[in-house]
Order: C-alpha cells, then structure tokens, then sequence
C-alpha cells in the first residue's frame, strides 16, 4: 500500500511487478505460497493460479476493471 498521490513510487512499483510477471518469476513465487506447503506447520493452501490472474500474468495492468483482464 501507498499513497493515492505518490506517483513516482506508484510508477516504480508498476515497473517491478511487470518485470516479475513478464519473465516468469511470479509462477514460482505462486507455486511457493500458493500449491507448496507452507513452514513452520507444513499448509499447504493447494490454490492454482485462477484464469484472470493468468491474465493479467500475460498482460500485466493496472486497471481495477475486470473487463481489462
């Protein structure tokens, strides 16, 4: 979370999470804390990836539409 107005770190942010969904970082991070279990107690939330989130995985965006992803 951040300030509405803070567009410098908004833009930074943006910049980051793009690079992460584009060169396939996200689907491991997904994988850890998603479909692995998680320590110290072992849960595992066995969540796959839903189809929107693939979405916008394939074509990052910031809009709040669901229409857009």
């Amino acid at each position: 979370m951040f300030g509405r107005d803070d567009a410098a770190f908004k833009k930074g942010v943006d910049t980051a999470m793009v690079g992460i969904y584009k060169s396939g970082e996200i689907n491991a991070i997904y994988e850890k804390w998603f479909l692995r279990p998680i320590p110290p107690k072992g849960i595992n939330l066995n969540v796959p990836m839903g189809a929107s989130f693939k979405k916008v995985v394939a074509s990052p965006t910031d809009s709040g539409d669901p229409a857009v992803y």
